[in-house]
């Protein structure tokens, strides 16, 4: 052997050595306590079916140190795991890093063992379907950093000390669970100097006044998220301005009440501020204008006001990178002209439900960053035109509804946007239907009710089988026949045709169809025997002229919830299997030829609000059973050939009726 084949050989056993033991080899006793774990858990989709073989270091999932051989990580998540799991994972004592979340353990508590691993620095059970109280266990990872519990309400914190021991975490989430009970949780965070993420979103949080900490020890904090916890009634509190490291501050649907002050101008490296859905009242601080990183402002829905363009100009100077401005849904004043072209990093804009007037100005159309717009509800007028949308390229929602606008496009006009949703209730469109929808092939929401449309609708409209979810073309004066090719709008869940001049018969539908509105028509023929699929809820037909019976197809509606048919010619005897239909809380029937007796089975529905019978031919007693519907509001069932005495369940079981009439029949005997 050549001494250039010998050094070659030797590196050769050398490297051979070096990847051996980087290549660890776990210990018996913890591949046993992996295998066990595999025996007793259900995996449907075969995640773990690489756990074979002597060294579990190299099954999925499954990481081991190089110099020890113990599994250190164990990263289970996503895996769609079903059933409990086994206490022998109490051998891995060197986990660092446990994820078990996206799986389903069937609502058992968390294992207590878990609170043993005092190597611990990572656990993540989001969404694993846990139940119970969070075991105090858990208290003893002194060394956790990260911690992630969200994602089940079955879950329940009664008490927050556990939390507090944990000294070292960085990261909390316990959105989603019931912390209803937990009183001292904010004494609990409080002792967490480290925490710099504290998502506590919709976790039902008990009435907390945030301002009962003067000052608070977690200041290295970045993103405090307690949104959606309604009962926290209290006003931004002065502690929050001392966190100079926040990056995002989500308080919305709080409770919060008073007004954002001047301190927010502490707060120079925020990039979110989020403070939508609360009570929070008085002019937006001109202090925002020294927020420099903000990249989204939501302020929607709370009771702010003063003038929109003081507001505006005061954000410019500072406001280069703000993508996302929502300020929906307050007392907003002023017009667009002079400031709107300037936020040139725009992709999100709404300003809808507020008081702003005047005209959209064209430059409007330099936005060319811009998504999604939305200034609906507001009292804007003028005329937009192609030019308003020149360079809106990438625009992919534009809602101008509940406006005084004028929409004037040329024939011929092709947008350079693909919209999936365009709102133009009640702006003037027409007459024509505008046909520069033709172009929007990913359109998912039309609305131009209420816009001056008159005549056929195209017959483009109808081929957006692939996309389209909800058309609205109310109060119009929309001629001509609904065509078979109806059916075909696979994706269609809503159809607002209410208030036009549509005739001839009503069409099989769409077996997606949710909610069905043709009411106020010239509608003629039977009612189909197939209302699509079975997902139908609300169901519109009423001031038509539909004859014959009513189909029983109707009763599988399971999820029916609302079902007018007043108005028409339709005859013969009521369903006798609407109980069925256990969601109604409205029916309407009046103004009929229904003829018969109101069927016992009525009575089992007990969610009904409106039960509208009148103006039929129904005749026979009142069924007892009725009394069981004891949320009835309204109840009429005059002008029909009822007879019998009035029972006095309706005086006495109907605590919440309001209106009731029984005219024009064949009752007999005292009124009780």
């Amino acid at each position: 052997m050549g001494l250039v084949q010998k050094v070659l050989t030797a590196l050769a056993l050398w490297c051979l050595i070096i990847n051996t033991r980087e290549i660890a080899a776990c210990t018996a006793a913890e591949r046993g306590a992996l295998v066990a774990f595999n025996t007793s858990i259900n995996d449907p989709y075969g995640k773990l079916s690489s756990w074979r073989g002597e060294n579990c270091c190299n099954w999925s999932g499954v990481r081991c140190s190089k110099k020890t051989s113990r599994v250190i990580q164990l990263d289970l998540g996503e895996f769609a795991l079903q059933g409990e799991i086994s206490p022998t994972l109490a051998a891995l004592t060197d986990l660092v890093y446990l994820n078990l979340s996206q799986n389903d353990f069937g609502g058992v508590c968390i294992p207590e063992f878990i609170g043993s691993f005092k190597m611990l620095r990572y656990l993540d059970l989001s969404g694993a379907h846990f139940g119970g109280p969070v075991p105090p266990q858990l208290g003893n990872l002194s060394r956790l950093q990260h911690l992630d519990l969200s994602g089940s309400q079955m879950i329940t914190v009664d008490n927050f000390h556990w939390v507090s021991k944990l000294t070292s975490l960085r990261y909390l989430d316990l959105s989603w669970l019931y912390l209803a009970a937990s009183l001292d949780w904010l004494q609990a965070v409080n002792m967490l100097p480290l925490l710099q993420v504290l998502h506590l979103n919709d976790a039902s949080l008990p009435a907390t006044n945030l301002n009962s900490f003067p000052q608070v020890n977690f200041t290295t904090l970045k993103i405090p998220d307690l949104k959606s916890n309604t009962n926290l009634n209290s006003s931004l509190p002065s502690w929050i301005w001392n966190l100079s490291s926040l990056s995002e501050l989500d308080l919305s649907s709080c409770g919060l009440s008073g007004v954002i002050p001047d301190e927010l101008r502490k707060l120079t490296s925020l990039k979110f501020v989020g403070l939508t859905d609360n009570k929070l009242e008085g002019s937006i601080p001109r202090s925002v204008s020294g927020l420099c990183n903000l990249v989204r402002l939501d302020l929607s829905g709370n009771l702010l006001s003063g003038d929109i363009t003081v507001i505006a100009k005061t954000l410019l100077p500072c406001m280069k990178q703000l993508q996302i401005l929502d300020l929906a849904d307050n007392k907003l004043k002023g017009n667009l002209s002079g400031w709107l072209e300037q936020m040139a990093s725009l992709r999100i804009l709404d300003l809808s439900k507020n008081s702003l007037s005047g005209d959209v100005p064209a430059s409007m159309g330099k936005l060319s960053n811009l998504t999604h717009l939305d200034i609906s509800s507001n009292s804007f007028g003028g005329t937009l035109s192609e030019q308003h949308f020149v360079n809106l390229s990438g625009l992919d929602t534009l809602v101008l509804s509940s406006n005084a606008l004028k929409i004037v496009m040329k024939p011929s006009w092709v947008p350079p946007f693909q919209l999936r949703e365009v709102g133009m209730h009640t702006c003037l469109v027409g007459p024509q239907f505008p046909t520069w929808l033709q172009s929007q092939t990913r359109i998912e929401k039309i609305d131009v009710g209420s816009a001056g449309i008159s005549g056929m609708l195209p017959d483009w409209i109808w081929t957006f089988s692939s996309s389209l979810t909800s058309l609205n073309v109310s109060t119009n004066n929309i001629t001509g026949k609904l065509p078979a090719s109806l059916e075909q709008l696979k994706m269609l869940t809503i159809l607002n045709m209410r208030y036009n001049q549509l005739e001839g018969r009503i069409p099989d539908l769409p077996t997606g169809v949710q909610v069905l509105d043709l009411s106020h028509n010239y509608l003629s023929g039977s009612l189909p025997q197939s209302f699509g699929g079975n997902e139908l809820y609300y169901l519109l037909l009423s001031n038509n002229s539909l004859s014959g019976v009513i189909p029983t197809d109707l009763c599988n509606m399971v999820s029916m919830e609302v079902i007018d048919l007043s108005s028409n010619n339709l005859s013969g005897e009521l369903p006798d299997c609407l109980h069925k239909n256990s969601n109604l809380y409205i029916i309407e029937f009046s103004s009929n030829k229904l003829w018969g007796e109101i069927s016992s089975t009525m009575g089992s529905l007990n969610s009904l609000i409106t039960l509208d019978l009148g103006k039929n031919n129904l005749s026979g007693i009142l069924p007892t059973s009725l009394q069981s519907c004891n949320r009835l509001v309204l109840l009429d069932l005059g002008d029909n050939n009822l007879s019998g005495n009035i029972p006095k369940w309706i005086g006495e079981g109907l605590q919440t009726l309001q209106f009731l009439k029984l005219r024009s029949n064949q009752f007999s005997g005292e009124i009780p």
